[in-house]
């Protein structure tokens, strides 16, 4: 890409950051009506717009947790001894809480070995994984500041003040220096819930519909560009066995419905949300027809069957409650 585009680009997302900045300070004196000043509007706006990102940080950094647990259970603790085997036990819990590892075969012969096991080739794929674990977190963190610091916030302030989406309530002097307090007009208010009913429109637009030709066929196309974990999720998948695979989906209870088993399984392999399949039962088919592998296909279909299920579950519920 050209210095130019490339300039052209970095100030679009500039403007597009700065527009959502303007909508989560909305949302939050929306939720907010006796106002905030500037310091905590700074703050919990960045906490609405980036609150799944700072939980996906807590994730990654989990898994970074179990992989240097890993490293450190394999090239420190001694065989046979009260510590190894203490290590081991903590270890296999935490690979219960995470299935794509429990069944990765490089990680089950880390856990397993002997005196005679060679797991060097194991320990160097160990290594690939968390440093690709490290920097998808170096992504989602970078992806996860709009205001630098406190005085970034004010030209969006004035923005919306001038354009009479909040209005200044009072003015406080607190420890000698002047805090203003601003609260969302009714126009404000207004203006947010256009604002969310185009955004979902648009995004449902783009990621649904467009998405291949908004997108692009560039190194990272469709769900790539949009989910970091995408790529390390498809380089462990790769290397589980399609009947470890089902376990991913057949296993009952607490892991099967836990958050790991169910971002593994649906980022490791092309899944669509099943909200957008309850509305658009066709394409189905085609997304479907997407995937070559057979053992991959019958897996997707097994996993989609089991969300849809849950999802008639949950309608059904939402509707006795209605009688």
């Amino acid at each position: 890409m050209s210095k130019n585009k490339s300039d052209a680009v970095s100030k679009f997302e500039e403007k597009l950051a700065r527009r959502l900045g303007e909508i989560a300070i909305l949302l939050h004196l929306a939720r907010h009506p006796e106002g905030d000043h500037a310091y905590e509007i700074r703050s919990k706006a960045s906490d609405i717009l980036f609150m799944q990102k700072r939980k996906s940080i807590g994730f990654v950094n989990n898994l970074l947790k179990i992989t240097d647990e890993l490293y450190t259970f394999a090239t420190v603790a001694n065989i046979g001894t009260a510590e190894y085997e203490d290590r081991k036990k903590k270890l296999e819990e935490s690979l219960e809480e995470c299935p794509i590892f429990k069944f990765n075969p490089h990680f089950n012969k880390i856990l397993t070995k002997d005196a005679n096991t060679d797991i060097k080739a194991d320990l160097r794929y160990l290594e690939e994984i968390t440093k690709s674990i490290e920097e998808t977190r170096e992504e989602v963190d970078i992806s996860s500041t709009i205001w630098s610091n406190v005085s970034g916030i004010y030209p969006a302030i004035d923005s919306l003040e001038k354009n009479g989406l909040i209005q200044l309530l009072k003015e406080d002097i607190e420890g000698g220096r002047l805090k203003k307090i601003y609260g969302i007009t009714e126009l404000g208010t207004k203006a947010l819930n256009r604002s969310i009913l185009s955004l979902i429109d648009i995004t449902s637009f783009i990621f649904h519909i467009e998405m291949k030709s908004v997108i692009g066929d560039g190194e990272k196309t469709k769900f790539e560009i949009l989910n970091p974990f995408r790529d390390l999720f498809r380089k462990l998948t790769q290397e589980i066995p399609p009947e470890n695979r089902k376990k991913l989906i057949t296993k009952r209870g607490r892991h099967h419905k836990g958050h790991f088993s169910r971002m593994i399984v649906q980022h490791g392999l092309s899944i669509p949300n099943p909200r957008f399949l309850i509305q658009k039962p066709e394409m189905i088919p085609h997304f479907l027809n997407q995937i070559e592998n057979e053992d991959e296909k019958n897996i997707t279909v097994e996993f989609l069957k089991k969300q849809l299920k849950e999802h008639r579950d949950m309608i059904n519920k939402a509707l006795e409650e209605l009688k």
